[in-house]
């Protein structure tokens, strides 16, 4: 089930996805699993939003790991008496590693 589940956010046509997903919250509820049924039945309300991701297959994982970086920098820079010090900071790890080291 775990294997299918990560296939499905594969899929780029809405029309198989829609289907995918219904055989697999039927499947999922046939389990008899407990928890497996909850998830299900929890996924299920969001099936527009499962279906539109065939399409506009976004992800926020950049975004996450900038505000955890920027949560870092507020710990790191805890007392600084001037709040351009810790914009400056924030501005300087937005800058590409790549480019930060170049000569």
């Amino acid at each position: 089930m775990k294997e299918e589940l990560c296939g499905l956010f594969e899929l780029r046509d809405p029309e198989l996805a829609r289907r995918k997903w219904t055989d697999w919250f039927e499947g999922a509820k046939a389990s008899g699993i407990p928890q497996l049924i909850k998830f299900a039945e929890l996924k299920e309300k969001r099936m527009e939003s499962l279906v539109s991701h065939a399409v506009f297959p976004i992800s926020t994982g950049k975004l996450e790991g900038f505000n955890n970086k920027i949560k870092v920098a507020k710990r790191t820079g805890y007392g600084y008496r001037n709040d351009d010090y810790f914009f400056t900071l924030i501005r300087y790890l937005s800058i590409p590693v790549s480019s930060k080291f170049q000569t």
